[in-house]
Formats: structure tokens, sequence, C-alpha cells
């Protein structure tokens, strides 16, 4: 099921997310709004897998980071790996990691989730 109809519709909305979410954006790089609405980037704790690569100019980067917030405003993921950066402000911050498809970059985050994951006991594993 596609929950965005065309390119001027985003996926998820600043309006369904309780405090303490975390959003994942991987992918519906489109020439319109993008994947999240503006007032989640601008509200959210943001993390890129490169600043290079997601204000990158369009068809490449995340459109939804352009003219919202700039570079600067952004974690890298190596970042928080190495402990430079806080992967959250606070308990109740809003997180958006979005990736404009470094592989992997998104694979090294995935493994790195999973391991912590289950070193915490947090989350549930289901079987596809």
């Amino acid at each position: 099921m596609c929950l965005a109809t065309h390119a001027e519709a985003p996926v998820v909305r600043r309006e369904w997310l309780r405090p303490g979410a975390h959003v994942n954006s991987v992918g519906y790089n489109t020439q319109g709004t993008g994947e999240v609405d503006r007032a989640t980037v601008t509200d959210a704790y943001v993390v890129v897998e490169s600043r290079a690569a997601a204000f990158a100019p369009p068809p490449a980067g995340a459109v939804e980071l352009l003219d919202v917030i700039g570079a600067d405003d952004t974690v890298e993921i190596g970042e928080v790996l190495r402990g430079a950066r806080s992967g959250r402000r606070d308990d109740a911050a809003i997180t958006l990691y979005k990736s404009v498809g470094v592989a992997v970059q998104d694979a090294a985050a995935a493994s790195y989730v999973l391991t912590e994951a289950r070193a915490r006991g947090a989350g549930t594993e289901v079987a596809l």
C-alpha cells in the first residue's frame, strides 16, 4: 500500500509523532516534498549519512531538508557512532535519520542498532 499518492504528499506528518519518537526516512526522493513534512524536519534532531550527500542538489539529495534546515543543523551518523555527537538531545526529542542511499552506511547503522537492541533486550524480533 502506498501512503503517498503524489509527490506533494509527505508520508510522515509532525502531528502524528509523539515526544521521543524516532523516524527513519529512507527513500521516496522526489522533486516534491519528500517523505517527511517540513514541521517534522524543523522540530527533529536530524541525523544524516553524509551532509554532502543529504544536501546535494536534486535529484540526489534529501528534498525535505533543502530550504528547511542547513547542513550545520544536522549530525552525521558517523559522529554519533564515534561518540563525537549525541544521538538524541533528550528523551522527549523527536529524532529523524534521513538516508539518501549511501548503502554501506545504511548497513552499518542497521547492524549497530540491531546489536545494541539485542544487548539491551529492546524490541521484538519477528521471523519473516
